[in-house]
C-alpha cells in the first residue's frame, strides 16, 4: 500500500507591537498572549529574521484592502506619510450608521465640522493614552492636491468628549458638493453626516 507524502503545514508566524504607537518589537514563530500580535506570512517573518527587514521601518496599523475592509496589518512607515496615494487613509464620504467608529458632521448652519467618536471605540480605546494626534484634510472634491484646510485633533480628546467643533476657516468648506475629507486611517469606520 502505497503511503500518502506528508501534508505540509507552514508554521505561524507572528509580529509583536505596541497597541499605542503601532511599533513593533518582536517577530516570532509562537504567539505570546501578553502583548498584541498580528499574524504574518512566513517571507515577511524570514525577511525580518535575517535583518532585510527591520522592525523600525515598520508598523501595524489599519489598511484598506481591496475589498474595502479595515484590517491591521503590517505596514512600512515610508506609507504612513501623507501621500494620499496609499492605503492608509481613508475617504470619508458615506453616511454614518450603527457600526461608524467615528462620525464627522458638516454643520453648515452652525460653520464648523464637528467629530464624534461611538461609544464602543471609546471603550475599545480605552487603554490608549497616547498623545497622537489625528490629521484631517478637506481638500477640492475634484482636486485632491488641492489643500483647503487641515484639522488636527487629539486621540485623547475624541476619547474624552462627546464631540470636538472646529470652525470652517474657508469659504470653500461651506460647500460640501466642492470638498472632501480625508483622514488616516485609524478607527475601523467612518461616517459623514451632512447638516444643511
Amino acid at each position: 500500500m502505497a503511503r500518502k507524502p506528508p501534508v505540509y503545514i507552514p508554521p505561524k508566524c507572528f509580529i509583536h507591537y505596541d497597541k499605542k504607537t503601532g511599533e513593533i518589537f518582536s517577530a516570532s514563530n509562537e504567539r505570546n498572549k501578553s502583548y498584541s500580535a498580528i499574524e504574518i506570512g512566513s517571507i515577511e517573518y524570514e525577511r525580518f529574521l535575517t535583518g532585510a527587514d527591520k522592525f523600525s521601518d515598520y508598523q501595524v496599523g489599519y489598511i484598506r484592502t481591496p475589498d474595502n475592509q479595515t484590517i491591521l496589518a503590517l505596514s512600512p512607515k515610508a506609507d504612513q506619510g501623507y501621500a494620499f496615494k496609499n492605503n492608509v487613509f481613508e475617504w470619508i464620504v458615506d453616511p454614518p450608521n450603527k457600526k461608524t467608529e467615528l462620525t464627522v458632521t458638516w454643520d453648515s448652519v452652525s460653520e464648523q465640522w464637528i467629530f464624534a467618536l461611538s461609544e464602543s471605540a471609546k471603550q475599545r480605546l480605552t487603554d490608549h493614552q497616547s498623545n497622537e494626534v489625528l490629521p484631517f484634510f478637506v481638500m477640492l472634491a475634484n482636486d485632491f492636491d488641492f489643500l483647503i484646510n487641515t484639522i488636527f485633533i487629539s486621540m485623547q480628546d475624541l476619547c474624552t468628549f462627546k464631540e470636538i467643533k472646529k470652525p470652517f476657516e474657508s469659504r470653500l468648506e461651506k460647500d460640501i458638493n466642492k470638498i472632501s475629507i480625508a483622514s488616516k486611517i485609524v478607527f475601523q469606520s467612518y461616517g459623514l453626516k451632512i447638516n444643511d
